[in-house]
């Protein structure tokens, strides 16, 4: 992941010609074990036995005994224009426009639902929005989007909001664009170079 303007510790080293910064902070911080990201929840919780009365019943319990901690959200925008033959995620390709527009409207009616669940604490302290490609979708669409989510869920000031990217299709300014709706962080897999 590649930090998008956050003010952590950080030190610039030499690579030959190409100075390289590394940010200890950031390294120590996700310094551990976790699930793939685009299992949520993760792949060995998907049961029969699971449905949406359980589902409903575990969201309703999310804050008792007094632990209360802020939501981190992964939002799946699962179109690509090409196929990457590295990935396996749950991916779509397509340059159909009307599909595209369509999940919108649905993942719309998804996030209203998500929040009426957890209407008692809406504070978000993390997001990430995988793929497919969410860049996909040009940056305006990108930030309608963002604007829906953070209508109905609290995005924390100081949160940690990342997007995967294409580096093959996402330039400079569509990254400055990126920044200015929100987002802090990049991801893409270093096959992607």
């Amino acid at each position: 992941c590649s930090d998008l303007g956050r003010a952590d510790t950080r030190k610039t080293l030499s690579m030959g010609s190409t100075p390289v910064t590394f940010d200890s902070t950031l390294v120590r911080r996700f310094d551990r074990n976790g699930p793939r990201y685009t299992s949520y929840p993760t792949a060995d919780r998907f049961v029969e036995a699971f449905g949406p009365e359980q589902y409903r019943s575990w969201a309703g319990r999310r804050n008792i005994g007094g632990i209360q901690r802020p939501l981190a959200l992964y939002v799946h925008l699962p179109f690509c224009r090409d196929v990457c033959f590295y990935c396996a995620c749950n991916k779509y390709v397509t340059r159909d426009a009307g599909k595209t527009a369509r999940y919108l409207e649905y993942l719309g009616k998804e996030i209203e639902l998500q929040a009426e669940l957890f209407h008692d604490d809406l504070r978000v302290a993390q997001m990430h929005w995988g793929g497919g490609t969410p860049t996909y979708y040009d940056t305006g669409t990108l930030h309608k989007l963002w604007t829906r989510i953070g209508g109905l869920f609290q995005l924390a000031a100081d949160g940690d909001y990342s997007i995967e990217v294409d580096p093959r299709t996402v330039d400079a300014p569509a990254v400055r664009a990126l920044r200015q709706i929100g987002f802090n962080r990049v991801s893409f897999g270093v096959q992607d170079f």
